[in-house]
C-alpha cells in the first residue's frame, strides 16, 4: 500500500480534525478555504462536504506552526504549506466514506448540534434569570422607597401629635392656673366677708 493509499484510508470530518488540533470547527473550514485558494484540492463527498486525510491533518498542523512565526501572514503560510503538500493532493482519487465512518460522523454531528442547542438554551435561561434578578432589584428599590416614604410620613404625624399634645398640656396648665387663681380670689372674698360680718 503506497503513501497515498495509506493517507486516504481514513477520512476525518471537520469536527474530528478540530478536536485533534484543539481549535474551533470553523477554523478548520477557514484554513481549508485558504488551502483551496492556494490551489490545493480536498476530497468532497456527493454533498460537497470535505473529508480530511492524515496528510491533511499534518497540513493544518504545519499551517498553525507557520502562522505563529513573526512576519508571516495566514495567507502566505497557506501558500507555503500548499506548495509542500500539493503533490499529495487527492484531486483525481474518488473515495467513498465507509458506512461505519459515515454513521460515526453523523453521530458526532448530532452530538455537536445537541451541545449547541443545550448551550443556546442555557444562554436563554441565564438571560431570563438576569431579567428576573433585575426585575426583583427594581421591585426591592420601589419597596424601599415606599417604606422610606411611609416612615417619613409616620414620623411627621408623630411629631405633629407630640406638638399638639404639648399645646394641649400647655392650655391645661394655663386653665389650672386660672382656676387656682379664681379659687384663691374666691377664698379671699369669703374671708373678707366673714371678717366684715363677723362670721
Amino acid at each position: 500500500m503506497d503513501e497515498l493509499q495509506q493517507s486516504i484510508k481514513r477520512l476525518y470530518s471537520p469536527g474530528e480534525v478540530a478536536l485533534q488540533l484543539n481549535v474551533e470547527r470553523q477554523t478548520i473550514t477557514k484554513y481549508a478555504r485558504l488551502f483551496e485558494t492556494a490551489g490545493f484540492v480536498f476530497h468532497k463527498d456527493e454533498k460537497g462536504n470535505r473529508g480530511y486525510t492524515d496528510i491533511n491533518v499534518m497540513m493544518f498542523k504545519d499551517l498553525i506552526t507557520q502562522r505563529n512565526k513573526p512576519g508571516i501572514t495566514l495567507e502566505s503560510a497557506a501558500k507555503s504549506v500548499t506548495a509542500i503538500y500539493k503533490e499529495k493532493s487527492i484531486t483525481d482519487t474518488v473515495i467513498t466514506f465507509p458506512a461505519e465512518n459515515e454513521r460515526y460522523n453523523t453521530v458526532i454531528e448530532e452530538k455537536l448540534d445537541m451541545l449547541m442547542l443545550a448551550f443556546q438554551k442555557q444562554q436563554e435561561l441565564i438571560e431570563n434569570q438576569n431579567k428576573m434578578i433585575q426585575s426583583l432589584q427594581n421591585e426591592v428599590q420601589k419597596q424601599n422607597h415606599y417604606i422610606d416614604n411611609s416612615l417619613k410620613e409616620r414620623d411627621k404625624k408623630l411629631l405633629e401629635s407630640m406638638s399638639l399634645l404639648q399645646e394641649q398640656k400647655k392650655e391645661q396648665a394655663e386653665s389650672i392656673k386660672q382656676l387656682a387663681a379664681a379659687k384663691e380670689e374666691s377664698i379671699q372674698k369669703k374671708s373678707f366677708l366673714a371678717r366684715l360680718f363677723g362670721k
